[in-house]
């Protein structure tokens, strides 16, 4: 059962990132800024450790290196979350001065330019803290495109009309469940339990 979970979260983070990549960036048009990067990294990062345990359950060692990559990702991804929310509040706010922090091309660990290997998915095009859909003028989108490009043409919302939870919320919602079960997990493993 433990090795299920781990297994789910892993690759529930993968979707969560080819959501990030295939629907809002490559089909709605929403450029990733920075931190939206950050994010989509640490949740590789979650997830090779998540699916890393499950494939290795059995073994102590490579369970407990690899939880220590999970719970480094999700950590890192909550932090990137919130200052993420910082940026979004700031904006809504009016306020130049709390927009801290962004840079205009991420830094990875180890200094590896994954913006450069894999620029299609850790490049950042965006503006932080702008989340709204940048359509090129010379698209013509189809009829649900329009549709969810109109829908998030003040920002990305779980709830548009409420302007109820916005991208980096929800991330930090994501990656908190994560930590939770990740824990319990952990405690469940070394109680013994499968």
């Amino acid at each position: 059962m433990s090795r299920n979970l781990w297994l789910f979260s892993g690759i529930f983070m993968l979707f969560c990132v080819a959501v990030a990549h295939f629907v809002l960036q490559n089909y709605f048009y929403m450029r990733p800024c920075v931190q939206c990067v950050y994010i989509r990294y640490y949740m590789v990062i979650a997830s090779f450790g998540a699916i890393l345990i499950a494939l290795f359950y059995k073994s102590i060692w490579i369970y407990m290196a690899g939880f220590l990559i999970f719970i480094y990702g999700v950590i890192c991804g909550i932090l990137e979350g919130f200052k993420l929310d910082r940026i979004h509040q700031a904006i809504l706010d009016s306020n130049p001065f709390g927009v801290k922090g962004c840079l205009d091309r991420p830094k990875f660990e180890l200094n590896i330019a994954w913006d450069e290997i894999l620029p299609s998915l850790f490049k950042a095009t965006g503006q932080c803290g702008l989340d709204m859909p940048m359509v090129p003028t010379d698209i013509k989108l189809d009829a649900i495109q329009g549709y969810f490009v109109a829908l998030y043409q003040d920002g990305w919302y779980l709830i548009p009309s409420l302007k109820l939870l916005n991208m980096a919320q929800i991330s930090i919602i994501i990656f908190s469940v994560a930590l939770i079960l990740g824990l319990i997990l952990l405690i469940l493993r070394l109680k013994g339990k499968k």
